[in-house]
């Protein structure tokens, strides 16, 4: 149990480092960051074409045991963070991604304390336990919050972060399908966050 939980709090450092996506628009242009980030995400997508085949390896800390043989889950992160910077204001984009770097940070991290019943994915239940979805709910919305704080970006009402947090816990907590296959979450919850940020601001 410990060795999970301490496997996952250093997964997830690594994946808190996203949060200098949010950090370098917000100096920046949405037509540089949208430039580096398409470059990003193409390195990384020759990079897991070539794990899959076996080609190269990544050190197992980076890796859920599930994608072993599945794209990890940064490239679905670099890639959502592509796709809602290129669809929605700075605003919005800078926010979304911050409530999914935090967001499911903490999320993560709690799900490892709570156990194997966390992981929705391998059990039959429809969602994660109400204190997980809430620990996600909340750090969503305050770091939402705390972003619009910053002097050039947009204030927005505390009704559209609570929607954006929703659609962010939403997207964390319960498995999306198509065609059979669960999306990753690293990819759904920023655009479902800023989607419903976006339809309730028109920003």
């Amino acid at each position: 149990m410990v060795n999970i939980i301490v496997k996952e709090i250093l997964r997830k450092s690594i994946h808190l480092s996203g949060i200098l996506i949010p950090g370098i628009y917000y100096f920046s242009d949405r037509s540089a960051v949208i430039l580096w980030l398409s470059l990003i995400v193409g390195v990384l997508f020759i990079a897991e074409w070539m794990r899959l085949r076996e080609i190269i390896s990544f050190p197992g800390i980076i890796l859920r045991s599930h994608e072993g043989h599945k794209v990890a889950s940064y490239l679905y992160m670099m890639a959502s963070a592509l796709i809602v910077i290129a669809l929605f204001s700075k605003t919005i984009a800078i926010v979304a991604i911050t409530m999914a770097i935090i967001g499911d940070t903490c999320s993560g991290i709690v799900g490892a304390l709570w156990g194997k019943k966390a992981h929705v994915r391998h059990t039959r239940l429809r969602f994660k336990p109400a204190p997980i979805l809430l620990v996600m709910f909340l750090t969503s919305f305050f770091s939402g919050y705390l972003a619009t704080l910053a002097p050039q970006l947009d204030t927005l009402p505390v009704f559209s972060l609570a929607l954006g947090a929703l659609g962010a816990t939403l997207a964390d907590g319960v498995p999306w399908h198509i065609r059979g296959r669960i999306l990753d979450d690293n990819l759904t919850i920023p655009i479902m966050s800023g989607l419903l940020i976006f339809l309730s601001t028109g920003l």
